[in-house]
């Protein structure tokens, strides 16, 4: 028993996230959108590799909403290269633009009963209800380049939210860096000015899920 125990926490990886997040409601071409990060970043000699993918993202709460009300988070996400996986997310910080949060992952069979088995052992004073709370689908061009030594991953997503029969559309860029500390300087090539002054993406300092729950 002791064995298994150890086993299911080492699936477990653990990080701190820092990013600028950006969103918008305008109804924008996303190709532009995609080119003009291009340009910028060819602009600034910057080399990078780039991925595509879709995911859906379902999250979970208690019946109180006690993760949302404590800017905690509890998802699963399934990806179109086939990997499901679940992130349980803590604040640590929000100021000068960048959110720092506490990131835990684990890879996931998809089924609800890994999803509270991770909660209960993620928030383990919080029942995780049944039903979703809310549904993120997802498409993702994410750049990978290096920033004055740190790896960075900036992301630009096509998003639709969905509870009910309600849904909505918005679009969002983030610039993530991942590591073990919180960082607040890490944007030395200057994308946060280029993506809220030239391509008029407004900061943010909740998450996707505080903001749908909002919504």
């Amino acid at each position: 028993m002791t064995w298994m125990l150890f086993s299911v926490r080492c699936d477990m990886s653990n990080a701190v996230e820092n990013e600028f997040k950006f969103t918008t409601d305008r109804h924008i071409d996303s190709t532009v959108v995609i080119d003009r990060l291009e340009s910028f970043l060819r602009d600034h000699d910057v080399a990078y590799t780039t991925k595509k993918r879709s995911s859906v993202d379902t999250y979970f709460d208690s019946k109180n909403l006690e993760l949302f009300n404590s800017g905690c988070s509890l998802r699963n996400k399934v990806s179109s290269n086939g990997k499901i996986k679940l992130t349980a997310k803590k604040p640590i910080s929000s100021n000068k633009g960048v959110m720092s949060r506490k990131e835990i992952e684990k890879p996931s069979d998809g089924s609800l009963r890994s999803v509270k088995s991770f909660g209960a052992q993620i928030f383990p004073n919080i029942v995780i209800r049944d039903e979703p709370s809310l549904t993120l689908e997802s498409e993702r061009t994410a750049f990978y380049y290096e920033d004055e030594g740190n790896e960075i991953m900036l992301s630009f997503d096509k998003c639709r939210y969905i509870s009910g029969r309600l849904s909505k559309e918005f679009l969002e860029i983030e610039i993530e860096l991942m590591g073990d500390n919180e960082e607040k300087d890490f944007d030395h090539i200057g994308l946060e000015r280029f993506i809220t002054e030239d391509l008029s993406f407004k900061s943010v300092t909740k998450s996707k899920y505080q903001r749908g729950i909002d919504w």
